[in-house]
């Protein structure tokens, strides 16, 4: 028998090896598995290169057995999310490979890299693949051991913070650490093996076993990607042998022009230089305009024209006119066109169903004749190792559908062994039969689309020529006056634009340090100082809101912050700088939320205003004038702003003139407004500071009253036993963040998060010791009436009930919390709810999600912001909770759809019935009660339908297990009501 320590130290109480151990080793890229899979069998057993797929390795250490299995590595930049299907398939059949199973999963762990958040939620991720059974079988093992010198293992847990501790402790403070450099230290292997021993006794001599069923489907599904790899290999190899054979009828092609089309980052300048097979492309920035280089390969000329790279996110329409416009023109640089057009994809990244429609949309782009001229050229190949492209290919669903319409065309490029010569003379026969195949042709643009295409951007050259001459003779009238006058001792700054427009980066960039945390929302305004150029600089950063999300869907509490964050620099700001990314398309619509964004201060504010334009590596050779000239829209929001526009490329922050110049700029606009400052309404301004006092006071109130009611209910529960299960009903309009609260809430993705759930969806679990049932119902539109909604929908709001015999202890009502409530929606949400019946109310929590949102706002606070919010509280007890998600925006309207919806199941609902905020994150220091208070009265009467009860979940923090425990509480102190719908 073993006693495990808290601090990873273990007491040997009773020597007694088992006779074999069985060990999978699983981490990140460079984590040092293939090392440490030697270090432990004490010899070089596994070869140190980037493997594909899984290796078993055995050997006898200090008397025992030991199966040693290495996994494929981890990508510690993407998640789970966009991993192949591959390396998720081979990390679950990891186990398969020492039957029965391992007795220890080794989570290796570089120790002189920093342990973030983004690391820990991969991790958890990644392990989420197999059951949560795989934690109490887990061990931290640290690697690069000599990085720790004289420091204690201990000390540097404590030192990387919460994120860190909190993985080793949800592997039972087991964790150890190796030095693979010094391998002769056959202590560290013992030790560790000891700890593995220890912990099979501590899981009362088991091993991990994987759910049989779903190691079954794996390896089923496995098989036949398989054999439907060499079926398509087959079929490939038919089909170049006919296009060989009507080639050599043919004389051999005396040139090739190829261009090559993809995302950013996809490798397109790296795949250039490996088929030139030197360095004619820039690695280190950005193609912004199309490039053309031209070489012998083989003994034959060779063109390739490398296009700007379009963000795998955004849509064609979300995509900078010049982008587009370097697409078309790209054709034409390699007259009089193309032979293959090669569209390139890394390998190391899995295609979802919304990227291959985003990959396809980009082509169609040019027109749809273009597929037969494509192929897909694969990326990063050393990731493969083993693995054939086929049976990559037949791993990734999305992508099948693309390389079919690519007419099975596609090659794979490994540019970190440009010696291999042949990858080269393999793709220039390859793109000989695209040629073959199209009868000798190349690909044509449409003439009369390429010359519109040229004439509008020649015009657009000319009027980007045209503002800068203007601009210049702007600036040099202000530079004359302005010398006149004596120069500013400061600068009073502030900084507003939607959400990711990269504000905090900019007031980095401006004071030249980072006092502007990245890592979390801006929900309150932020106010930082600082010396720059010999001068005192105040920057205020307002919050951002959705930039797709109108002035009335933004919660009332970041409107207020707009309007407060001009008294943070009194007497008022020199200068308001918009901000706006330089990347992204600005469409009719996204201008005109901006400017109503922007006049909610005042229709004054414009002759304060310039435009910051982010994200300035984006451009490269192009200018900003030509990128203004391109966007149509563009043009009248800088109108309004007259003419008034800088750009910063925050990821250059050692360039010192980009922000004197922007200083400068702001001088010239004091200048033009004679030397005053932009001023708020002073009414205006008072009334919205006395309207938040007011809000933070009831909000505290509304805090004091819900822990009062807590304690009551604790006494109260204290007298009975706890509850053995939990069960528990999600309801709210469709992308309101339920499936990701099912997941926050069971610890693991059960939930279908790519696909809308049209029938109520029954997963079940082990949380925090107890069974805890979740069923999901389907959403509604939040625009439709009930008689608009199908009828078998409403069937199953009523039927979720039944799912969790003989009834759910708590009905939780999921919120997004970075959506305005108003009167109308909060009558959506409790006719919705009462559709169950008036009981429901009393075991009901609102469920916050999208809590990243509040930043460092309280959920209290939001409530009492948002008036009609108080009220949807108040009728569920003030039963609430915050969750943070990242489901996408829904519609305003729900107030009269949820009315009508809930009314199926009947009036006593309401007493089962809990609202559950989501998306907790965006509260930040924000209680939900100032939430709450904030939304107004409709959301009030929402949270007194449900009792008084409400809850936030953060499901961008799944780690954080007491948001879980505590919903359960309230859940339990809600069933002490004694109610169950019938």
């Amino acid at each position: 028998m073993y006693l495990i320590l808290g601090t990873g130290q273990y007491e040997n109480t009773r020597q007694i090896h088992q006779p074999s151990l069985r060990i999978v080793l699983l981490g990140f890229r460079l984590s040092g598995k293939s090392s440490t899979g030697n270090t432990i069998l004490g010899k070089d057993v596994f070869e140190l290169c980037f493997m594909s797929k899984c290796e078993r390795r055995q050997g006898e250490v200090t008397g025992r057995q030991i199966t040693v299995v290495t996994t494929p590595s981890w990508d510690c930049v993407r998640g789970l999310n966009d991993a192949p299907e591959f390396l998720k398939q081979e990390t679950v059949l990891s186990v398969s490979l020492c039957h029965p199973g391992p007795h220890a999963v080794l989570l290796l762990i570089r120790l002189d890299v920093s342990f973030t958040s983004e690391y820990r939620q991969h991790v958890e991720g990644y392990l989420s693949l197999f059951s949560g059974a795989i934690w109490s079988h887990t061990l931290v093992l640290f690697t690069c051991g000599d990085w720790l010198g004289d420091t204690t293992i201990e000390q540097h847990i404590e030192s990387e913070g919460e994120h860190l501790k909190r993985l080793v402790e949800k592997c039972g403070n087991r964790y150890h650490v190796l030095n693979n450099t010094n391998s002769t230290d056959d202590t560290q292997v013992t030790e560790l093996l000891d700890k593995i021993e220890e912990m099979v006794t501590g899981n009362r001599g088991c091993h991990y076993e994987m759910d049989r069923k779903r190691l079954e489907e794996t390896q089923e599904r496995r098989m036949k990607e398989e054999e439907r790899a060499k079926e398509r290999l087959m079929k490939v190899e038919k089909q170049s042998q006919h296009l060989q054979s009507l080639k050599r009828k043919s004389p051999p092609l005396s040139e090739f022009r190829v261009v090559l089309l993809g995302y950013r980052c996809a490798g397109k300048s790296s795949s250039g230089n490996t088929i030139l097979g030197r360095e004619e492309f820039d690695l280190k920035r950005r193609t912004a305009q199309c490039v053309k280089r031209q070489g012998e390969v083989a003994g034959r000329q060779v063109t390739v024209v490398d296009t700007p790279g379009f963000w795998l996110k955004h849509t064609v329409k979300d995509t900078p006119e010049l982008t587009k416009q370097e697409i078309v023109l790209s054709v034409s640089l390699c007259p009089p066109g193309p032979h293959a057009v090669l569209l390139v994809i890394r390998v190391d990244l899995a295609i979802t169903e919304d990227k291959q429609g985003k990959l396809q949309e980009s082509l169609d782009f040019l027109s749809e004749s273009v597929w037969s001229h494509t192929m897909v050229l694969f990326t990063c190949g050393d990731w493969l190792g083993d693995t054939t492209i086929e049976q990559y290919i037949e791993s990734e669903g999305a992508l099948q559908s693309l390389i079919e319409k690519c007419g099975n065309r596609y090659h794979v490029l490994n540019n970190e062994n440009r010696g291999d010569d042949t990858q080269v003379t393999q793709l220039l026969e390859k793109i000989e039969e695209i040629v073959e195949g199209n009868r000798g042709h190349h690909f044509e643009m449409d003439r009369k689309r390429l010359e519109e295409t040229q004439e509008k951007r020649q015009k657009e050259d000319e009027r980007a020529k045209e503002r800068l001459m203007k601009v210049e003779k702007q600036r040099q009238h202000l530079q004359s006056l302005k010398s006149k006058s004596p120069p500013l001792s400061e600068f009073r700054v502030v900084l507003l634009g939607n959400r990711y427009a990269g504000k905090s980066s900019s007031g980095n960039t401006i004071l030249g340090r980072e006092e502007f945390d990245l890592k979390r929302r801006t929900a309150q305004c932020v106010k930082r100082q600082g010396e720059v150029a010999g001068r005192q600089v105040t920057v205020v950063e307002a919050p951002g809101w959705w930039s797709k999300f109108n002035l009335k869907d933004t919660p009332e509490l970041t409107k207020q912050e707009i309007v407060l964050s001009v008294s943070l620099c009194p007497p008022g700001p020199h200068a308001v700088l918009l901000v706006i990314r330089v990347d992204k398309a600005i469409t009719e619509d996204k201008r005109g939320i901006l400017q109503e964004h922007l006049e909610f201060l005042s229709e004054s504010v414009w002759s304060h205003t310039m435009v910051l334009f982010t994200y300035g590596d984006w451009l490269g050779d192009t200018t900003i004038e030509q990128h203004i000239e391109s966007e149509g829209a563009l043009q009248s929001l800088i109108e309004k702003c007259g003419n008034r526009y800088h750009v910063l490329n925050n990821e250059n922050r050692g360039d010192d003139t980009q922000v004197t110049q922007l200083l400068e700029k702001i001088e010239e606009i004091v200048e033009g407004n004679r030397g005053h400052h932009f001023e708020m309404d002073r009414k205006r301004l008072e009334e919205t500071q006395e309207k938040r006092q007011k809000e933070d006071e009831r909000a505290k109130e509304r805090l004091m009253k819900v822990e009062k009611q807590r304690q009551h209910l604790q006494s109260l529960k204290s007298k009975s036993p706890p509850l053995s299960e939990f069960r528990v009903v999600l309801l709210g309009n469709r992308y309101a963040g339920k499936s990701s609260s099912g997941n926050t809430i069971l610890g693991r993705e059960e939930f279908d998060l790519k696909r809308r759930t049209a029938q109520c969806v029954k997963r079940q679990g082990e949380v925090a010791g107890r069974q805890v049932t979740v069923v999901e119902a389907p959403g509604w539109w939040s625009k439709f009436n009930l008689k608009d909604t199908p009828e078998l929908t409403k069937q199953e709001i009523v039927l979720s009930v039944s799912l969790c015999p003989p009834g759910p202890h708590a009905v939780l009502l999921v919120i997004r919390v970075d959506e305005a409530i108003t009167e109308d929606e909060r009558g959506k949400l409790q006719g919705h709810l009462e559709f169950l019946g008036e009981s429901v109310w009393s075991h009901t929590v609102v469920l916050f999600t999208y809590g990243d949102w509040l930043g460092d706002i309280t959920i209290e606070q939001h409530i009492e912001s948002e008036g009609a919010l108080q009220s949807l509280v108040e009728k569920c007890g003030n039963r609430y909770h915050v969750l943070n998600n990242l489901n996408n925006t829904d519609d305003q309207l729900q107030r009269k759809n949820i009315e009508e919806h809930l009314r199926l199941a009947g009036e006593e609902l309401w007493s089962h019935t809990m609202v559950l905020f989501t998306y907790g994150d965006w509260l930040g220091d924000t209680t939900i009660e100032q939430y709450i208070e904030s939304e107004g009265e409709s959301l009030h009467w929402l949270i007194q339908k449900c009792g008084h009860r409400y809850h936030v979940l953060n499901n961008k923090n799944k780690g954080d297990d007491s948001q879980v425990t505590e919903l359960l509480q309230k859940i339990e102190e809600m069933v002490c009501l004694c109610f169950i719908v019938k």
